[in-house]
């Protein structure tokens, strides 16, 4: 094959392999078994079918009762976040980041506001609520539930539900409180038994997630990743695609369950218990559940039981979600919450990046010239391969005249024309791969690069140049950017030597920019910047690598010695 089918080849199967690590999840799809009453059966360890938090698909119909009592909040406020409980539910109504804000859309300037971890609007399915497994449970709570708020202080909020006319559900009363580091909270829930029979319950913990609000934005690609109930159990991360009707089941060993998405997680940790299950659902009724299941309990006559769990809701910054502890098997052991952030297959690869990139930000303090800094390193550590690359495909277009003279000797042989081919390079002592593997060998990299720029939450909202990429994270408002890359990868075919026939060529040299500068138009700046960089580095290194070859002019045929006779 000559030179530039083989880069055609590797380039589609570039794309092909940054669209697979990227976008594509692999399918989870596993429909939702319920019994005759509308439960969902439990599956086997490990995997099985998620639980519709909301119970029979009538019930979801159901209305809240009239003449309630006013809904009231409790709050805690740190420099961090600002956290707001309903008295309906005892549930998180809002999660809000003091250091991030909500994503300016096109043509939408409103003053902007922080960023809001809960995205639904029901007060039964917000994050946090609790319900009881019917199957090992004596008692049913109502679906709207009244709590009281008993104590607000700086550091806790707490809330007691009392049912006056069945002593068979027990006085629960939660109480959420702030941990030792950022973004963590403590939730215990206590059940006080005031009847005079012993009664039986397995405790429940929902969070929930509204994902028809967050999906792409068209064939174009997203600014957001869409959320998915996630779930790391047995040493392995769990989770669904946000289809309705799937759902998995993880058990025992279960560390933490949650909510994720492309820069922030909301999740809970099992605390004080050696055993439990989790569960992760796209509903039916259109919404992300992932629930964490404690064993059963039997609580006797005025006697109480508390359950416990640790909570975060924030960014996904690796050394943050390291801090959190806890988890079956131990409440100090790690409960690995950076599992959340997904580099894919190339982790190895991401992380060590990741970490120069934030020390080059130490020592500059903006990620964008932090991205050209790690850039410049990328391409200094793929010299060699680059140079090889650079030199087979120099020997390449030095033998292009000699091909041609072989092309129009045996138009019709095909056979032939193959063996005289590779006749000539095993004369000239030319690789026709040698050009191919560097580059497939790059190609790693190149997709681990854009991995972690795509998921390094450290970008989000991070502005380069004032006024015209406030956030590195998303596209470039003015496309800018992806058109003067798009340039650069043009030039950088035009300084490029080449073995293939004109036509080819000429293809190559316009469509590859064309093409890259389409799917780049939507894409994080910051990755954009990267290939930008890269390519005018590249550029630097062939006029270089020319020049040294004596090359007069960029892409030219050098004259070489007469094909062997066939």
């Amino acid at each position: 094959m000559e030179k530039k089918t083989i880069i055609a080849i590797v380039l589609c199967i570039a794309v092909w392999l940054l669209w697979s690590a990227v976008f594509v999840e692999p399918p989870k799809k596993r429909a939702i078994e319920r019994g005759p009453d509308g439960a969902v059966l439990m599956a086997e360890k490990g995997e099985g079918t998620g639980k519709d938090a909301t119970g029979a698909e009538e019930e979801a119909e159901k209305k809240p009762p009239a003449g309630r009592a006013d809904e009231k909040l409790g709050s805690i406020k740190t420099e961090q976040f600002e956290a707001e409980w309903s008295t309906r539910g005892a549930n998180l109504k809002s999660f809000r980041l003091n250091d991030y804000t909500e994503r300016q859309e096109d043509g939408i300037r409103k003053k902007p506001k922080p960023e809001d971890l809960v995205s639904t609007e029901g007060e039964e399915s917000r994050p946090f609520t609790i319900r009881f497994r019917a199957e090992n449970t004596d008692f049913k709570l109502p679906r709207y539930t009244d709590w009281a708020l008993v104590e607000e202080a700086k550091d806790r909020v707490v809330f007691r539900f009392t049912d006056p006319e069945n002593d068979k559900i027990p006085v629960i009363t939660k109480t959420y409180s702030l941990a030792k580091d950022k973004y963590l909270l403590d939730l215990e829930v206590e059940l006080q038994n005031r009847s005079e029979s012993s009664i039986t319950e397995q405790i429940v913990l929902d969070t929930f997630a509204g994902y028809e609000k967050v999906q792409s934005s068209g064939c174009m690609g997203a600014p957001r990743a869409p959320r998915s109930p996630v779930c790391l159990v047995n040493n392995e991360l769990i989770d669904v695609e946000p289809t309705p009707g799937t759902g998995k089941t993880g058990e025992p060993a279960v560390l933490w369950t949650g909510i994720n998405e492309q820069y922030f997680l909301v999740a809970a940790i099992a605390l004080g218990v050696k055993r439990a299950v989790c569960e992760v659902e796209a509903g039916n009724s259109g919404r992300l559940v992932a629930s964490l299941m404690y064993p059963e309990e039997v609580i006797p006559p005025g006697g109480s039981v508390v359950h416990r769990y640790r909570l975060f809701a924030g960014p996904k910054r690796i050394r943050l979600l390291e801090k959190a502890r806890g988890g079956v098997g131990g409440d100090d052991q790690t409960a690995r919450l950076e599992e959340s952030v997904d580099f894919g297959w190339l982790g190895v690869i991401c992380h060590p990046m990741l970490w120069l990139l934030k020390v080059f930000f130490g020592l500059v303090g903006n990620y964008g010239i932090a991205i050209v800094f790690l850039t410049v390193i990328i391409k200094v550590l793929l010299l060699p391969l680059t140079q090889k690359s650079m030199k087979s495909m120099g020997e390449m277009a030095k033998l292009k005249p000699m091909m041609d003279s072989l092309k129009k000797k045996y138009p019709d042989d095909k056979q032939r024309l193959n063996q005289e081919m590779m006749a000539l390079y095993k004369s000239h002592k030319i690789n026709p791969m040698g050009g191919c593997f560097p580059m497939l060998l790059q190609m790693p990299i190149w997709i681990a690069m854009y991995r972690m720029l795509y998921s390094a939450v450290e970008l989000y909202q991070t502005q380069f140049i004032p006024g015209w990429i406030d956030d590195l994270s998303y596209r470039d408002p003015y496309y800018i950017m992806p058109i003067v890359m798009g340039v650069s990868m043009f030039l950088q075919q035009k300084f490029s030597p080449t073995s293939a026939d004109t036509q080819q060529a000429k293809m190559m040299l316009y469509a590859m920019p064309i093409f890259f500068t389409f799917i780049m138009l939507y894409l994080p700046a910051g990755l954009v910047l990267y290939i930008f960089v890269n390519s005018i580095l590249s550029i630097g290194h062939q006029l270089i690598y020319n020049k040294m070859a004596g090359k007069t002019k960029p892409g030219k045929d050098v004259k070489a010695k007469a094909a062997p006779a066939g």
